[in-house]
């Protein structure tokens, strides 16, 4: 039964009663339009034991691949797909593994390759010619080399292979394409620019108070959560001037063929993106007066002790937020940067203002510093800012020195 049980957690296609009393679903077929060919049963059991003999049927169509010695990257990456949907909640990871199979691997000969006849050299030339061909980052190395990499390691683990070669493979970094930083001025919002966004949103709050989503762009600027953590908050992770970072929103992806996924919905799921991404932050007192007003709107709504920004109960949507900015930034006519710029801005904030570098990592919930400092601080001030920054800096406060230079030179 246990065994059952886990295969019917692999079979990726719906299973649903339809109206003519029969139980519905797919079978994977690799001659069938979308490599798909439905399958319907009268009892549920039946329908169950048809998926299992098609399991076990591909299982004895792999093992004939091992006996030939034959089993190419394209016979492993979708049972290595499977494998690690099995070992993940999150379906925008494996939404993001099969759009970099179809960019980088589909149609090339390299999947067709059998992967016992693999070499250090053949893998090494296959690298470069990918990081050349593309102009790869050294980031978007690593994601592209990942299904190599891992889909080896899942093939040497079930015998397909005695080794992965491509552990072997290392990339001069020299050969990488450098990341160039991005303008400022596209990454966070100025001061002039937050005092404006603020202000259009507190108008259109004004307009309609029992609708608490202008107040959700506001509290970003005094948190720093990402917005999809923004607006999944709930009022009980709410404790004097704290807030727990336990949840967010994250899209539902769904597949019909275990190849191509689609993004169907969206839904809070109760863990953040990372290990340090769940934390208990502090509210400022800003921040805490918008909280309060919310939790008020939501008393006269009828909706306390449920999300905290939300509508009839449900959680608003991340798409709300941003369009809600997007709104702001037309009507006071600057850029419109998308919410996870409020995240710099707010960082950058603090960064500018002092703050220890590892209390604002963990406020970010970032689990390196480097990823705080190398994409997240930016510099908030307008260029007369600056010039007044620099001339308070380099002249100002080092007039009396360069007044005894002068009279020395006199």
């Amino acid at each position: 039964m246990a065994k059952r049980e886990e295969i019917l957690k692999q079979h990726t296609h719906k299973i649903w009663e339809g109206k003519d009393g029969y139980w519905h679903s797919y079978l994977y077929d690799e001659t069938k339009p979308k490599n798909r060919k439905p399958i319907k049963k009268k009892r549920l059991t039946d329908l169950e034991d048809a998926i299992i003999a098609a399991y076990h049927e591909r299982q004895e169509g792999n093992n004939k691949h091992l006996d030939n010695k034959n089993i190419t990257l394209k016979d492993v990456y979708p049972e290595w797909l499977q494998y690690k949907s099995l070992h993940t909640n999150a379906s925008s990871y494996i939404k993001r593994l099969t759009t970099d199979w179809k960019k980088y691997y589909m149609g090339t000969p390299i999947i067709d390759t059998p992967i016992n006849r693999f070499t250090k050299s053949s893998l090494d030339i296959w690298a470069h010619s990918m990081v050349k061909k593309f102009n790869l980052t050294k980031k978007q190395y690593m994601n592209m080399s990942h299904i190599m990499r891992d889909s080896l390691n899942y093939a040497e683990s079930v015998g397909y292979i005695e080794e992965n070669l491509f552990l072997k493979i290392h990339i001069n970094s020299k050969l990488f394409r450098k990341v160039k930083k991005k303008d400022s001025r596209t990454q966070v919002y100025t001061e002039e620019e937050q005092t404006l966004i603020l202000e259009e949103a507190w108008k259109d709050f004004q307009k309609n108070i029992s609708d608490t989503t202008p107040l959700a762009v506001m509290l970003a600027f005094f948190i720093g959560t990402r917005p999809g953590e923004t607006v999944a908050v709930r009022e009980e992770d709410i404790s004097d001037n704290y807030l727990d970072i336990q949840r967010m929103e994250s899209g539902v992806f769904e597949t019909k063929d275990g190849i191509e996924y689609s993004r169907v919905a969206v839904e809070v799921v109760e863990y953040t993106k990372s290990e340090a991404g769940e934390r208990r932050i502090i509210v400022p007192t800003y921040g805490m007066r918008l909280i309060e007003i919310v939790r008020e709107i939501n008393r006269r709504n009828h909706t306390s002790g449920g999300y905290l920004f939300n509508k009839e109960g449900e959680p608003i949507k991340e798409t709300a937020v941003s369009w809600r900015l997007q709104k702001y930034c037309k009507h006071s006519g600057i850029l419109y940067k998308s919410p996870h710029k409020i995240r710099k801005t707010y960082i950058s904030t603090l960064i500018d203002d002092g703050l220890n570098i590892d209390t604002i990592r963990r406020l970010a919930g970032h689990e390196d510093e480097r990823t705080t400092y190398g994409s997240y601080c930016y510099d908030r001030h307008s260029s007369k800012q600056v010039e007044a920054q620099l001339e308070n800096a380099l002249c100002m406060k080092r007039s009396i020195a360069f007044n005894k230079v002068e009279d020395l030179a006199v």
